[in-house]
């Protein structure tokens, strides 16, 4: 932990001149004051922090000459430039500081600020100190792992809290004091408003989901997971009879706009609190939806029934604020857009027809691929295939999903086979990197250059053993700034990845990464590369 210290400390001068020109000098008392910089509270009770000034004098020997004033604000940190002291109170005269945390207090506030004076009496001089309590929400800015262990179902945690890692195998039984029954299915998280959490311009909504119809759906995780809603209510009416409870595969909602949710090759689309629409289809034929992922605020398609790619884009938002009504269902209102077939555009990339794609390929991806500027829709799509000996590499532009000036299919590369890229390999890709997918094979992740000639494929990362099966960046989308500063890492570039060790065991290991893509440097208070071993059988993973 940074601390701030601040000395002041002056000489007095005593000039007695004689014609031999000597001087002389006369020490005086100077104090020295210490706080830590930032005193990082977890909102998970009521509490009371105090917070203790370390003190030391050079000359006297006790403090009877020292006092104290305590300032105290919520708009300012640095307590200058404030006229007639508005905008600050004094909260204290003692020299030790105790504040009052309340987590059910109305308007409650996450950052406070505060000033010591210390004051010298003997001297006249006075000694400013300033300090920050930070309130941190409990799992705000921590990786969820859903898994399973000796048979059952655990919600575990990796959490960052001051300069520590707090690692749960269990938070949601540690909080509760509930065991989840469910065989665990996935995790997702959607940043929306709605009546869950309260009021406010967003809420980080967290699912759990486990093939319980009633156990599974919206928990909030900073009241000890308190259970907000059912996902078997919350799949909207006309769903309802074919929606497949037991086999929920993705829940997405990293982006904007909506969020996804896959169950035995249906997709399902929330535009808003939680509601679960089917989407009807602009597809010709049988469809069969078995890959998805959100590209900010469209979504990329595999259709396996009809072998091509798709998107989907959800315009209706409802009306008013019944659209963040969690009991509000319309379908004609909230549901009326199609899964669609690419765009054919000017513009498009030959040598593949993206809504056809030829019988030897077998897609094994699609995902989040390169910001091309700083637009936040300017994002590019990734579909990855493979033949015997040939990868392909499909680049779309979710601009021309929507908008006739735009290429929808903007490029196509065709590489040989990379080493272990296969069925079984595990995939992910994320905004900062342009013409770099990330797979992982066996026990080795590596960072697939499509874009060179030939491609490359470079191993970034060896576990010791087991198999990879399942890899996820932190965000594809750039938090606002000052969101989970305490992880200290570009969450973009923060890589989950979960290994079957055998034996019902799974290590996580996150990989904070470099610009180019390898493992990068550790951050001020944490290790680039992390191991976690403490888990089940990792059904999957999530950062909220």
């Amino acid at each position: 932990m940074r601390r701030l210290i601040y000395i002041l400390a002056l000489l007095l001068f005593v000039s007695c001149y004689d014609d031999k020109g000597n001087y002389d000098y006369e020490d005086i008392n100077t104090v020295a004051v210490e706080l830590d910089e930032l005193y990082s509270v977890r909102l998970d009770k009521d509490t009371t922090l105090t917070i203790v000034p370390r003190l030391s004098q050079l000359l006297q020997k006790d403090d009877e000459n020292l006092s104290y004033v305590w300032l105290y604000s919520t708009i300012n940190h640095n307590f200058y430039g404030l006229a007639d002291r508005e905008g600050f109170d004094t909260v204290s005269i003692e020299p030790s500081l105790r504040f009052h945390i309340d987590p059910e207090e109305k308007n409650l506030k996450y950052e406070h600020f505060f000033r010591l004076n210390v004051f010298d009496k003997v001297t006249g001089i006075e000694y400013p100190v300033n300090t920050t309590i930070k309130l941190i929400k409990p799992y705000d800015g921590t990786w969820m792992v859903l898994h399973s262990k000796n048979g059952q179902t655990e919600l575990g945690s990796i959490e960052y809290i001051g300069a520590d890692i707090v690692v749960n195998e269990d938070a949601y039984y540690k909080e509760s004091g509930k065991r989840l029954t469910g065989k665990p299915l996935c995790l997702g998280q959607y940043t929306t408003s709605v009546k869950y959490y309260g009021t406010g311009s967003g809420w980080n909504m967290f699912y759990v989901l486990t093939d319980v119809a009633k156990e599974a759906g919206v928990y909030c995780q900073w009241k000890k997971f308190e259970k907000k809603d059912s996902l078997s209510r919350m799949v909207a009416p006309m769903a309802q009879a074919g929606f497949d409870f037991q086999h929920v595969e993705m829940m997405d909602g990293d982006g904007s706009a909506s969020a996804l949710l896959l169950s035995n090759g249906v997709l399902y689309q929330i535009p808003r609190a939680g509601k679960v629409y089917k989407p009807g289809s602009g597809l010709t034929g049988d469809v069969k939806i078995t890959l998805a992922s959100k590209v900010i605020n469209n979504a990329l398609l595999y259709d396996e029934a009809g072998h091509r790619f798709a998107f989907y884009y959800n315009k209706s938002d409802g009306l008013g604020v019944k659209k963040y009504d969690p009991l509000y269902f319309n379908e004609s209102e909230e549901n009326s857009d199609l899964i669609q077939s690419i765009p054919v555009r000017d513009g498009n990339a030959t040598g593949a027809d993206p809504n056809k794609l030829a019988p030897d390929q077998k897609v094994l991806y699609v995902g989040t691929g390169y910001q091309f500027d700083q637009s936040w829709t300017s994002v590019y799509g990734y579909g990855l295939a493979k033949s015997d000996d040939k990868c392909f590499v499909y680049e779309f532009n979710p601009r021309g999903f929507t908008y006739a000036d735009y290429a929808s299919f903007n490029a196509y590369y065709q590489i040989d086979l990379p080493k272990g890229l296969d069925e079984n390999a595990c995939f992910a890709s994320t905004p900062p990197y342009s013409g770099i997918i990330f797979y992982a094979s066996g026990n080795t992740v590596y960072r697939l250059d499509f874009k060179q000639a030939g491609g490359k494929a470079t191993a970034i990362y060896t576990h010791t053993g087991g198999k990879a099966t399942k890899m996820k960046f932190a965000k594809r989308k750039a938090p606002g700034e000052g969101e989970f500063a305490a992880y200290e890492f570009d969450l973009q570039r923060s890589l989950g990845v979960s290994f079957d060790m055998g034996n019902g065991k799974s290590d996580f290991v996150i990989l904070n990464l470099s610009s180019t893509g390898s493992v990068g440097a550790n951050s001020v208070t944490y290790p680039a590369t992390q191991v976690y071993s403490d888990f089940g059988e990792i059904a999957d993973f999530v950062f909220i």
